[in-house]
């Protein structure tokens, strides 16, 4: 079975159900409706560990199993900018402020951006998009710390210095990324074998 996201094999999971596609309004619905549960998900869900980064896996498996199931070039940046302004309307920025959104941005765009620029990335991004999507949510701490030294801004997770968020941003991010590419190929996996049998 190939594990390719732009002209993925195992497509069908029903007759009507497809494992991934081009951009349809369906299809673009439910990257926005993922977007806004990443959102829902922060706001309700509480893990007993305070660590920094840690709704990552929630986060970053959702824009995950969205930019999958979608081989459309901006599918993880329209998960992203849906959760940005989803958290934005319901002031839900938290402790980033007005630089919420721009945070809850930068891991779609991230993603995106890497898979345009290394075209060979493409016939392996399954494998690939874990570590990426670690790199990618990495980018929250960075920038938390940009906007701290530049900005003189403020944020209680960089206490300890900017290298432990690295490192727990990493760690949640590749966490959450891999159990989405799980899921989706346990399901392009199902797809493959109906239109086998």
């Amino acid at each position: 079975m190939a594990t390719t996201i732009g002209k993925s094999s195992p497509k069908r999971l029903s007759n009507s159900i497809e494992a991934s596609g081009p951009l349809t309004l369906p299809r673009l619905m439910f990257l926005l409706l993922l977007g806004a549960l990443i959102v829902v998900l922060h706001e309700t869900f509480r893990f007993p560990l305070n660590l920094p980064g840690r709704h990552g896996i929630e986060a970053m498996g959702l824009l995950v199993f969205g930019r999958l199931i979608c081989t459309y070039r901006w599918s993880a940046t329209i998960v992203a900018f849906s959760a940005a302004t989803t958290a934005f309307a319901f002031g839900s920025s938290g402790h980033d402020g007005w630089s919420g959104p721009i945070l809850d941005l930068a891991p779609g765009v991230f993603v995106d951006l890497v898979v345009m620029a290394i075209p060979a990335l493409r016939d392996r991004l399954v494998l690939a998009l874990p570590v990426f999507v670690a790199l990618a949510f990495a980018t929250k701490p960075l920038m938390r710390f940009a906007g701290a030294e530049w900005l003189g801004m403020h944020f209680g997770s960089l206490r300890h210095g900017v290298l432990y968020p690295i490192s727990t941003h990493l760690m949640f991010g590749f966490a959450g990324a891999l159990v989405a590419v799980l899921m989706w190929l346990a399901w392009a996996r199902v797809s493959h074998n109906q239109r086998g049998s």
